[in-house]
């Protein structure tokens, strides 16, 4: 089990399009200089990550940085965007952000390619961060313990890419985990961050 701290410093801000827009909130370049903008402001424990759904920010900290973040989200966007777009913007505190993170990927299912991109995205940003930050380890870890339960009820159309993708990416190896072995698996991972 987390130890309460952990769980109450989490902070999450999500940013999405009003309407049905396919334009991202950020693109790109302009995401990895946010992350860079707020790892200098907050510290390391910031994970930005664009999805088909929009924009999330998630943060570890004692002290609640969202208006600072809706503030300054307008610094990254382009110059004929800044006026014209309105967000819907929602923030998330403690235990609510990883239930959020949840039902994002349960989101994300019910558009299988979208669900396969963010699943490649992530696991790259992870595989490529130079620190492996406590935030980052608690969102993979969560991450791919949702994944391992939609693989293990075939819950996803592109199950055996996904475990394809598992293995390459040399993160884990993944295995089919009975109940039992599940609860100590997580229980493991959960240790590493008290």
């Amino acid at each position: 089990m987390l130890h309460p701290k952990v769980v109450q410093d989490l902070h999450s801000i999500r940013f999405r399009n009003v309407g049905f827009k396919r334009k991202p909130v950020l693109y790109p370049q302009a995401e990895r200089q946010l992350n860079r903008f707020l790892i200098n402001a907050i510290g390391h424990n910031v994970f930005v990550i664009s999805t088909g759904l929009g924009l999330d920010v998630y943060y570890s900290s004692t002290q609640d940085y969202s208006q600072f973040i809706k503030k300054n989200l307008w610094l990254f966007k382009p110059a004929n965007d800044v006026v014209a777009e309105k967000h819907f913007v929602a923030t998330l505190h403690g235990p609510e952000v990883l239930d959020y993170f949840n039902t994002v990927v349960d989101s994300l299912i019910t558009h299988p390619q979208l669900f396969l991109s963010c699943c490649k995205k992530f696991m790259q940003y992870y595989k490529d961060a130079g620190v492996k930050t406590r935030l980052l380890q608690l969102l993979y870890s969560t991450f791919e313990a949702h994944l391992q339960e939609l693989i293990s009820q075939e819950r996803s159309p592109y199950t055996g890419r996904i475990k394809k993708m598992l293995n390459e990416s040399e993160i884990s190896e993944f295995k089919y985990f009975d109940e039992v072995d599940r609860l100590a698996y997580q229980s493991k991972n959960a240790r590493n961050f008290n």
